[in-house]
């Protein structure tokens, strides 16, 4: 019985040598989801692999299906778009290494959403072009959350109800738990946590959660203000992954937010 051929385009977010001469490759497509496949030869291979299965390589592959929960087998791979200023100019790099990573940790293989594809690329294809990175993230993180079902609700206090609009005296924390705002009237804790939000920052959060990816071009956040809100998503999603986030420590590095004097990831 001769082998099924499938094919699907996917972006690779990982890519790990195997052998002498194979690689794995974990790639996300919109019609699989999260999933990975053996590259036969790919170490040796001048034609069907070469400069193909790099990170944030947007491909169009042709696979033969796994069977009993093995990996599935790349049999070639077209390149659409390789993005290759992600791979040279860190400032880049950094952002896209960690939507990669998010993407990783949050979705479950063979469990495909058409949105969180095209989150990934739109992000991609953003930094690619020159789009500011830290506010670029920061739109991805908060989406890739919502499409994952931990949208953070923003709009009030969760206890009392009340607006950051109409109450511009009082502090705001994210709280981790249930991804809710608690205001520090109701916390009693007047303490600064790694969960704050500044007034300007759920402001901006809140903007940016209701934009599309071809409306956030409107979006001018401010550099100190994108580091904000990168970190509590940040300190949110290690929460909710009960994981450390290991491309944070290389983008802390452009954020420079809340770093200062601690160890990277606390």
């Amino acid at each position: 019985m001769p082998y099924r051929t499938c094919r699907t385009g996917c972006i690779v977010l990982k890519n790990v040598d195997f052998g002498e001469s194979d690689r794995i490759v974990t790639l996300y497509s919109p019609d699989m989801g999260r999933f990975s496949a053996i590259a036969k030869g790919a170490k040796r291979s001048q034609k069907r692999f070469v400069n193909k299965l790099e990170e944030f390589s947007l491909l169009d592959i042709s696979y033969r299906p796994a069977k009993h929960n093995r990996l599935h087998f790349l049999n070639e791979a077209e390149l659409k778009e390789a993005f290759l200023s992600l791979r040279t100019d860190w400032q880049r790099y950094c952002p896209a290494m960690l939507a990669n990573e998010l993407v990783l940790r949050f979705t479950g293989e063979h469990d495909p959403d058409s949105r969180i594809f095209s989150l990934l690329h739109w992000l991609l294809e953003s930094l690619h072009h020159g789009a500011s990175p830290l506010p670029a993230v920061v739109f991805f993180h908060l989406h890739l959350l919502d499409a994952c079902g931990y949208r953070p609700g923003l709009e009030h206090c969760a206890t009392c109800s009340c607006s950051p609009d109409k109450n511009r005296g009082l502090s705001f924390v994210l709280q981790p738990g249930n991804g809710t705002l608690l205001c520090s009237r109701c916390s009693g804790n007047a303490t600064r946590s790694r969960f704050t939000l500044s007034l300007q920052s759920l402001k901006f959060l809140q903007t940016a959660q209701g934009m599309t990816t071809k409306q956030m071009h409107r979006l001018q956040m401010p550099e100190n203000v994108a580091s904000e809100c990168l970190y509590v998503l940040y300190s949110y999603s290690k929460y909710l992954l009960q994981c450390d986030i290991h491309s944070w420590s290389f983008l802390s590095q452009i954020t420079g937010k809340r770093t200062g004097g601690k160890k990277t990831g606390e």
